[in-house]
């Protein structure tokens, strides 16, 4: 028979292995790696399906929707309690062609209606594309009441500073020149940076926002032939070497003739001012896409090369690829970034345009 002190000690030797059992056991799972974290993966590789390019939602009348949306574009560009003998929006005949010659309105109807309606809440919450609306507000035929009122009783229609503003683009030529000079000077900036970069270049040329005259060819290529693109452009305006290079190429070309306003804003066909742009040292597709949307206002840009339009795609749409951060990649994710924007087509320039306003970049 065993005594109480060979029973204790016993007991005292079982609970310790069982300490020491459960010791080995912890330290086993902690020395353990944890499994490899699954990677993410777009929705378009797994359970993702394009949306449909039919309308897949109705609204009580198609009219209705376009009343919304006429009358959308007509409250940002004149003001309605200054314009005469107009009882309501209905009162005011007026013309919403952009510069490409399509109608805004048939596009943000088209837009609104796609892919599920998508984009109508960002249409209504930010409005339609201010590029679009600044050229109906500034193009005097645009604004006429029934009575056929002067465009110029309205006091809401245009001012002063606008149309010169307007007329200014088109002094010597050079709207096209200053278009791209812009957005050169701008990419890869956010919206505050390109803004103070385009103000000290109008600077270094004796221009200003109201009067961008003297931004020409000639004035910078005087710049760069008198040696001062370090001190002037590099130095003062803040533009990049690289940037610096492809103003003095795009100079080159307007006062060489290869490239001209005739053309660029003429009637050639998107493709044919794509060859002719991205012949130009530094200009690459993004530059290219950035003008026929803004400044040529053609209606079916897909501009896929910009991170911010691939960005915007991605949180609207919930979407994830194989860029960083999960972004969507040009290449990789090529296929389900157009299957998205293709409902939108012949439409994808206003698509583009709230695609910016997702990612918080407003152009």
């Amino acid at each position: 028979m065993k005594t109480r002190s060979a029973a204790k000690a016993e007991a005292e030797d079982a609970a310790a292995a069982a300490s020491r059992s459960s010791c080995a056991a912890a330290s086993k799972v902690a020395v353990t790696p944890s499994p490899s974290k699954k990677k993410r993966k777009a929705h378009h590789l797994g359970s993702y399906t394009a949306p449909s390019s039919s309308r897949s939602i109705t609204f009580d009348s198609e009219n209705d929707l376009r009343d919304e949306m006429r009358n959308l574009v007509l409250s940002r560009v004149i003001d309605l309690d200054s314009a005469p003998v107009v009882h309501s929006e209905k009162d005011i005949d007026f013309d919403t062609s952009t510069y490409g010659g399509w109608c805004l309105v048939d596009g943000l109807v088209h837009c609104a209606t796609a892919s599920n309606g998508i984009l109508l809440p960002l249409i209504k919450k930010h409005g339609p594309p201010p590029i679009y609306l600044d050229y109906i507000r500034n193009n005097k035929r645009n604004l006429r009441s029934e009575d056929d009122c002067s465009t110029s009783d309205y006091e809401g229609s245009s001012s002063d500073d606008d149309e010169s503003m307007s007329e200014l683009n088109f002094i010597n030529g050079c709207r096209s020149f200053r278009s791209l000079c812009q957005i050169v000077s701008g990419q890869h900036l956010d919206g505050s940076t390109a803004k103070i970069v385009w103000g000290r270049l109008l600077k270094v040329v004796d221009a200003k926002e109201e009067d961008v005259s003297n931004l020409t060819p000639e004035r910078i290529l005087s710049i760069v032939e008198d040696g001062d693109t370090e001190e002037v452009l590099r130095a003062f305006a803040g533009l990049s070497t690289a940037k610096c290079d492809s103003l003095t190429a795009i100079a080159t070309s307007f006062r060489d003739g290869v490239l001209c306003d005739e053309f660029l804003l003429g009637d050639a066909t998107n493709d044919e001012i794509r060859s002719r742009l991205l012949s130009i040292k530094g200009l690459g597709p993004s530059v290219v896409d950035m003008f026929l949307l803004f400044q040529c206002h053609r209606a079916d840009v897909f501009p896929i090369d910009d991170p911010a339009f691939r960005n915007g795609t991605s949180h609207l749409w919930g979407v994830y690829g194989k860029a960083a951060d999960w972004g969507l990649c040009r290449t990789r994710n090529e296929q389900v970034i157009r299957d998205l924007h293709r409902p939108f087509a012949p439409y994808r320039s206003i698509s583009s345009y709230y695609m910016y306003n997702c990612c918080g970049k407003k152009r």
